[in-house]
């Protein structure tokens, strides 16, 4: 490789846009070419991995509320509960991975957080949850973000 190649390091990893503000503080200079790396504990200190190919997969978030009624949990039927409507929810996107996405192609939809209620006694007013999802194609991301958001 003839020229000059360029180290960047990037701070606040994908989620906290660390790459965004080194574009706009000019970082990346005049670059004709870049090319993503990412750290990855199983390979040993001071190697480089590549591959043809995608080596790790695209990601973005989603983060979803479900606002139902809540009340006193020996009432249920005066409520409308946002933790069984949740769940239905959390199943359904689990079945956009196995039921609509190619299998020959690798995609994940995690959710990572969940959060309703304080007590045991009470029906929230309303549940959060979210999480990621990734792709290797940028198609089948699209795709996921599309339905996610249907």
């Amino acid at each position: 490789m003839k020229g000059t190649v360029r180290l960047l390091f990037q701070p606040a990893e994908e989620g906290g846009a660390g790459a965004s503000h080194m574009i706009k503080e000019g970082a990346l200079g005049d670059s004709e070419a870049i090319f993503g790396m990412h750290v990855d504990y199983q390979n040993p200190t001071g190697s480089i991995e590549s591959r043809a190919g995608p080596v790790l997969a695209a990601v973005c978030f989603f983060a979803v509320k479900i606002e139902g009624k809540g009340g006193h949990g020996a009432a249920p039927h005066l409520n409308v509960d946002p933790i069984v409507a949740s769940s239905f929810a959390i199943l359904a996107l689990q079945q956009l991975i196995s039921r609509e996405m190619d299998p020959l192609h690798s995609n994940v939809l995690s959710v990572t957080y969940f959060h309703g209620g304080t007590a045991m006694n009470i029906i929230p007013p309303f549940v959060e949850f979210g999480g990621t999802l990734r792709s290797l194609t940028t198609d089948g991301l699209q795709q996921l973000q599309r339905r996610v958001k249907e």
